[in-house]
């Protein structure tokens, strides 16, 4: 590396104040350089130092420079305590002061923020301030630097402290330094893995800190003391200028490498041009210079090995071939580098260093130091050798061992203008040694006397051997290249405009050589090629040219096309293939494989032919070669060689000349060239007299060639002619033509049912489902067609070819189920399934809406949904003889099977599942929703008649999903207090206390339970529940269940107030069944004597009078008073057999044949179950003016309650059934339900048609 000055300018002495050049500032871009001598601000032109401006802004001394990261303003500061920012056009348009003189300022490279520094305090100020903020400082502040992210700024002060602020200026890190820091830097790289601090200190020494406050490496010990360190734009270099009058070049790392300059007094300032390898130095003594660093290129080659300096210190090697790069850090400068085989020597300012590859690969780029030169060697050009090193110093060249010592030295005639190792034995290698004064040498280094080969008559620039050592190739300073042969001396080729040469290592007859822009490539007697290139060819292997441009080394691949042209021209191909080998392209093999194989050179054509991968020629050089020892005609390879080369009608006359018609016939066959092909075949049918099967093959194999090359339509047609029909459909399906699919199809006879079948897939496939239907109609496949209806979802259609054909009802019931239950139909999909045979899909599907129900809380739907699936249970159980008569024991009970008895408690458990689901229902309402229209009373009732629930063992342990304790016991609580049943209430509230509920209940309800205990601790007696069968007042809560508590009597309870009704449930004496005992019931009671006689009516006039009838047929009318105590309504005739049982606790009522006929029909409820495993239930009403109804599910309603909750959901409460449909007077359930179809749906149709009573429950 060199410096040159590139301009300099030395400042006079002006306003009376000396001229020093205290700090320089470039503008970003680089193109303006501003520095403060005297009292003055100088702006130069940073090209050729032209001064632009002279600012007179400063009173006194300017001590300080800086330039704004967008390069619109710059900064100048002084002895005179003030600030001045300017434009770049040297306008003044800002101005402000500290109380001390300005010792240094910097930009911050992100934002616009200035901070400046004086002895007492440093200010930071940006353009959307309107005043600097000032921070005081202990201690003399002397140098300043942001990081490359504008967040931190180091301060260096004069007492040895290294303060990092952050914007705001609060200080994060404090360093210590023993001596004033009077210069410090941040690294600009952003490649760093961290901020690194260079720090000058007027100790003499540099040292490197992270922003951390954590130093890296030790001091480096300058020799001086540094006034300024700059970094150069990539952070790899940094110049510093101090004390000893020079400008130094270190790397980051702290490592010197040379001076850049020397001047005659102190340098203050050194900063590098921005992205450009100048300097620029301001001096104590007023001048400023530019200084042009110029970096030499330090570098050595060997054959396919590259190795150059990076850095000044690192030096890479570069495998050429496999681009593969490895960096050794010398930590040191580099001088020289010298490369041979698997040594690598570089030269250090003090020691030379080997390096020896640490595998004997020839790809192997792993280097390991050798040994080491511990002596300071001068020389111009540095050689390695296996055992040796080679300096050469003008005309002088030493030999060195690896030891140090000097072996051999010899002093030569000339200036050395090029040296360079031919190779040898390891010990006596050779060297190829060119002069100034045109003489050209070899050298072994084991002999003391060089050997003359050329004396060229010009001083020699570039030199190389051939392969063999029998030519040289010299380029001289007239930049003339000559081969010359080495034996005779004979001058073989000479061309001009040449500046290096280099012989091909594999080919002892090709060279090349650059020179204006082109390389040139010479083979042989053969003219010369050239291509462009740019920079100077070093080495030439193979098909591969090492180039030099500039500091870059390229591999660049030249094909050997045009020397291939030229032996192939000659017919040489031995030749031709040995220049191929270097490096030609695919098309190039082909065609030496191509002229070989013409040349009947079968050796060389199937090497080529390996090359190219061409297994076709391969194959038929292995014919070619066992035809002819088979003695075939040469013709019949020259056909082939034609067939292979395209030449198809020459190939073909050359058949027929050797009498072989059909090979010619075959060849154009599998071209595809069928038209020519048959012509052939004709031609062949006349040789055997007529034969035209060949020609039907021939149309067999056109069509296949027709499907294969995508023509479907002309195969298709080529197809039907041959009555290949499966071939043609699948090619007319598989491209969906229609029309032709549908002409095919009434084109086919009923015979051909495959294609037919094919036909009406198709048609299936494209949801064509008329044509699919006529191809069904035409087979007959009656089973399908109903299969196409159901696929298209015609269910009428399918439903009505089912009428005739029932064998095929599974293809329609269960696909139709599954329609309905997609639709939402989920009462037809129900009996759907049930005539597909599939019951357990039914109960499925319920049993995933009961689930969906009960997870939505739509607890009337789950309701609905349990109620059905116990009516399946109903269903299942018949127990029926042959004969079709019940089958009944004892007391006339339905005997039953085990089976029939897990349906009947699986019944129950579903049925009490539904009623639950269905009084939770308004539980839930009444507190998730806002509002509601139920009465207190009634979800006082309902809340009860859960609890109860909740106890009933029949209904198993676990608490239903979905239903909340705690909402069941927090109505029960709310409305009870209301209806002031406190008991009750505080029985709810307590029980409540124990059970996890919603947070925001729990102060509502402590509230409530203190509330309540201030209230008397009993139920309101107008809400006690009163037996109908004992009369005896019942408390609200009981834990015995739904029951009375002196005669176990069951509450019957309405289900829409949830109150109970005026019900008392009665058996049948033994050997009465339910047919005999309906006709007693109905039977027209005696009108004497009987127990008819007494008749409690206790109807109350719209007058206020109240009628009673006697026995005598004796009335009385009386004006309205209370009610008599239930007591006596029960005593007053006790000759009643039926009261007389009624007054018995814990013992079932029977009545009798007598009891039976003398009861009136309309007080009893008859509840009947639509299965015979379930006996009927009686109910006397014992209030006979109150009319109770009974609906499907079995569940009792007041008359007036029944219809006002009918009409206002336009259905049944419980049972969802349309009106009038169910709910009659002392009726039970329907004896003909059928499942809620749509009325015009096509399963309503068919079951009309078919045995109603397989549907009966």
């Amino acid at each position: 590396m060199r410096a040159v000055v590139a301009w300099s300018d030395k400042v006079p002495d002006r306003d009376g104040v000396k001229s020093i050049c205290y700090d320089i500032a470039f503008k970003p871009d680089g193109t303006q350089l501003v520095t403060g001598v005297g009292s003055r601000v100088l702006v130069y032109d940073a090209v050729d130092g032209d001064l632009l401006h002279s600012l007179k802004g400063h009173k006194e001394a300017v001590y300080a420079v800086a330039y704004s990261r967008d390069g619109k303003r710059f900064a100048s500061g002084g002895a005179d305590k003030t600030i001045i920012i300017w434009t770049h056009k040297a306008e003044g348009i800002l101005k402000y002061s500290h109380n001390e003189a300005i010792q240094c300022l910097e930009y911050n490279p992100v934002t616009q923020q200035l901070a400046s520094a004086t002895a007492a305090d440093f200010g930071l100020w940006s353009p959307e301030q309107k005043s600097v903020a000032k921070h005081k400082v202990s201690a003399k502040i002397v140098t300043l630097s942001w990081t490359n992210d504008g967040m931190y700024l180091a301060l260096g002060q004069f007492n040895g402290s290294i303060s990092i602020r952050d914007k705001a200026g609060v200080e994060k890190v404090l360093i210590e330094r023993n001596s004033p820091v009077w210069t410090l830097s941040w690294n600009p790289s952003r490649d760093e893995p961290y901020d690194i601090l260079a720090v000058g200190c007027w100790d003499g020494t540099l040292s490197f800190y992270q922003l951390s406050g954590i130093q890296v490496g030790k001091d480096k010990e300058m020799g001086f003391d540094p006034c300024s360190v700059s970094y150069f734009s990539n952070g790899e270099y940094i110049c510093i200028g101090g004390t000893d009058r020079k400008v130094g070049l270190v790397t980051k790392e702290g490592t010197r490498l040379t001076t850049v300059a020397e001047r005659d007094s102190w340098v203050w300032s050194v900063k590098p041009r921005p992205k450009q390898n100048y300097v620029a130095v301001g001096c104590e003594d007023g001048t400023i210079s530019m200084y042009q660093l110029i970096f030499s290129t330090v570098h050595g080659l060997y054959q396919e090995r590259y190795a150059y300096r990076d850095f000044m210190t690192d030096v890479i090697i570069q495998h050429l071939i496999t681009e593969q790069k490895v960096r050794i850090k010398c930590r040191d400068y580099v001088k020289k580098i010298a490369v041979y085989k698997d040594r690598l020597a570089v030269q250090l300012p003090d020691r030379v260093i080997i390096y020896e590859l640490a595998h004997d690969d020839a790809f192997d780029m792993h280097y390991r130091v050798s040994t080491k030169i511990q002596k300071r060697l001068d020389c111009n050009l540095l050689v390695v050798t296996s055992l040796h090193i080679i300096l050469c110093q003008e005309k002088k060249l030493q030999l060195f061992t690896f030891d140090g010592g000097k072996e051999r030295e010899w002093l030569l005639e000339s200036v050395i203008r090029y040296i360079k190792v031919v190779g040898g034995p390891s010990g006596r290698e050779g060297l190829l040694v060119g002069l100034k004064s045109g003489l050209i040498l070899k050298i072994f280094i084991d002999n003391q006397f060089p050997i003359q080969l050329i004396k060229h008559p010009t001083s020699i620039r570039c030199l190389d051997l051939s392969a063999s050592r029998g030519k040289l190739a010299v380029v001289d300073e007239n930049t003339n290249v000559m081969v010359y042969e080495l034996i005779s001396k004979e001058l073989l080729f000479e061309e001009k405009n040449a500046n290096s040469v280099a012989w091909n290592t594999e080919m002892e007859e090709m060279f090349c050589f650059s020179g204006n822009g082109m390389l040139s490539i010479k083979t042989g007697d053969f003219p010369i090629h050239q291509q462009k290139l740019q920079g100077f060819v070093v080495g030439f292997k193979g098909s591969k040219i090492f180039c030099l441009h500039y500091v870059c080394m390229q591999t660049i691949d030249v094909p050997q096309s045009a020397s291939l042209y030229r032996y192939l021209e000659l017919h040489d191909y031995a030749t031709a293939y040995k220049v191929a080998c270097l490096g030609v392209t695919e098309n190039d093999w082909r065609l030496l494989a191509m002229q070989a194989i013409q040349g009947m050179s079968l050796q060389i054509a199937r090497k080529a032919f390996i090359r190219v991968r061409d297994m076709r020629y391969i194959e038929l050089l292995n014919r070619i070669e066992q035809g002819r020892k088979s003695g075939l005609p040469d013709d019949i390879f020259l056909a082939e060689m034609l067939a292979h080369q395209g030449r198809y009608q020459d190939a073909a006359r050359t058949y027929a000349r050797c009498g072989r018609v059909e090979l010619a016939m075959e060849m154009f066959s599998d071209l595809r060239q069928f038209e020519e092909a048959r012509i052939w075949a004709e031609e062949y049918a006349k040789t055997k007299g007529g034969d035209d099967s060949s020609v039907q093959e021939l149309i067999h194999r056109q069509a296949a060639w027709s499907e294969e090359v995508n023509d479907y339509e002309a195969a298709a047609d080529m197809y039907l002619k041959a009555r290949q029909f499966d071939r043609a459909i699948h090619i007319i399906g598989k491209n969906e033509w229609g029309d032709k699919l549908v002409e095919v199809m009434r084109m086919l006879g009923k015979s051909e049912t495959k294609a037919l079948t094919q036909c009406a897939n198709f048609f299936r496939q494209w949801n064509n489902h008329a044509y699919a239907k006529e191809t069904y109609i035409k087979l007959g496949d009656y089973k399908s067609l109903i299969a196409l209806h159901v696929e298209s979802s015609k269910w009428e259609e399918a439903f009505f070819l089912l009428k005739s054909n029932p064998e095929f009802k599974d293809v329609v019931y269960l696909p139709y189920a599954k329609f309905l239950s997609q639709t939402d139909r989920f009462d037809e999909a129900r009996l759907a399934y049930k005539e597909a045979g599939r019951p357990d899909q039914s109960t499925y599907m319920l049993e995933q809406l009961c689930h969906n129900a009960v997870v939505e809380s739509r607890f009337k739907d789950a309701a609905f949904y349990f109620w059905t699936i116990a009516k399946e249970c109903m269903e299942q159980m018949t127990q029926r003889n042959t004969d079709g008569t019940d089958v009944e024991g004892d007391f006339g009970l339905v005997e039953t099977s085990a089976e029939d008895r897990a349906l009947l408690d699986r019944f129950r458990h579903l049925h009490g599942r539904a009623q639950m689901y269905y009084a939770y229902s308004f539980v839930h309402m009444a507190i998730d929703e806002p509002f509601h229209s139920m009465f207190p009373s009634t979800l006082l009732n309902i809340g009860r008649f859960l609890l109860c629930k909740f106890s009933d063992p029949s209904q198993r342990a676990e608490m239903p999903l979905g239903i909340s304790l705690a909402y069941v016991l927090h109505t029960l609580a709310k409305h009870g207090e209301h209806l002031e049943a406190y008991k009750t209430a505080r029985f709810a509230y307590n029980k409540l206390q124990s059970l996890k509920m919603p947070l925001e209940w729990q102060d509502q309800i402590d509230l409530a339970c203190v509330i309540t205990r201030s209230k008397p601790f009993s139920d309101k007696e107008e809400l006690l529940p009163v037996c109908y069968r004992c009369g005896t007042l019942n408390p609200l809560v009981n834990s015995q269940g739904d029951v009375c508590i002196n005669c176990g009597a069951t509450f019957i309870r309405s289900f829409v107030t949830f109150d109970h009704l005026p019900l008392v449930e009665f058996e049948l004496e033994g050997g009465i069944s339910d047919s005999e005992a309906m006709q007693l019931l109905n039977a027209v009671p005696p009108k004497e004597g009987g127990l008819r006689q007494v008749k409690h009516d206790r109807s109350v006039a719209a007058d206020g009078f109240r009628e009673k009838i006697h026995e005598g047929d004796v009335q009385t009318l009386r004006f309205d008073e209370p009610d008599e105590p239930m007591d006596e309504q029960m005593l007053m005739n006790m000759d009643d057999p039926f009261q007389q049982q009624m007054a018995v606790p814990h013992t079932p009522i029977r009545a009798t044949r007598d009891i039976l006929r003398s009861l009136d029909r309309h007080e009893v409820l008859v509840r009947t179950w639509p299965t015979s495993a379930m006996p009927n239930e009686y109910f006397r009403i014992m209030d006979s003016e109150l009319v109770i109804l009974l609906d499907d599910a079995g569940n009792f309603y007041e008359h007036d309650e029944y219809e006002l909750a009918a009409l206002e959901l336009g259905h049944e409460p419980f049972t969802r059934n349309n009106l009038g449909k169910a709910g009659k007077e002392g009726a039970g359930l329907g004896a003909g339900y059928r499942g809620a179809t749509e009325p015009d749906s096509p399963l309503s149709k068919i079951l009309k048609d078919q045995d109603t009573d397989r549907l009966v429950f």
